[in-house]
């Protein structure tokens, strides 16, 4: 079933503050994020919270959508990473999970189709941006929770799988430059 996102979904924009290089709340940027859309756990910038920062503090669920730039992805929040504030490049949505997983939703969006269908969206400028009421009105295929739970299991186990790959890659490589460099040395002895 395909629903549009402003029925299943709140959209807030992230906060526009001056970054610290400390405080006690990470303030995501985009730089914060390697290429595979994973939080890097090396934050570049810091908030100190206060009245008006801290009505803008993430939930755990919140998704993260950049929708500024050449490079829109979603990420999905969990509140073991600490108290973060999304940036003003990023679309803050809340998930209305009686209906999709937040999960769910950053997987979706991450994919090809939908990858295209945002490119479509912000193309017109020199910096593609989407605007907000374009994104709310985005078509979402929204199949039962169970469903979803398990495209979302599919997922992870894939995530995991690239991780473990690329550690792999990273271990050959060693391998490689030790065995060429024995062999250098061995022939110049």
């Amino acid at each position: 079933m395909e629903k549009v996102l402003l029925d299943i979904a709140d959209l807030q924009f992230g906060l526009y503050e001056k970054p610290a290089e400390s405080g006690n709340t990470i303030y995501l940027q985009v730089k914060d994020f390697y290429l595979n859309n994973q939080f890097s756990n090396e934050p570049s910038a810091f908030l100190n919270l206060n009245d008006k920062s801290s009505k803008h503090l993430l939930s755990d669920g919140d998704i993260v959508f950049v929708a500024k730039g050449f490079r829109n992805f979603a990420w999905t929040y969990k509140e073991s990473y600490g108290p973060a504030i999304a940036s003003s490049i990023f679309f803050v949505i809340k998930v209305d999970k009686s209906e999709i997983l937040p999960e769910y939703l950053t997987m979706l969006f991450n994919t090809t189709s939908y990858q295209q269908a945002f490119n479509q969206l912000g193309a017109g400028s020199s910096i593609p941006s989407i605007r907000k009421s374009e994104f709310e009105a985005l078509k979402v295929k929204v199949p039962p929770l169970d469903f979803q739970q398990k495209a979302i299991t599919l997922n992870d186990l894939y995530i995991k799988e690239m991780q473990l790959t690329a550690q792999l890659i990273v271990e050959k490589q060693k391998y490689h430059n030790s065995i060429i460099n024995k062999l250098i040395t061995q022939e110049n002895v």
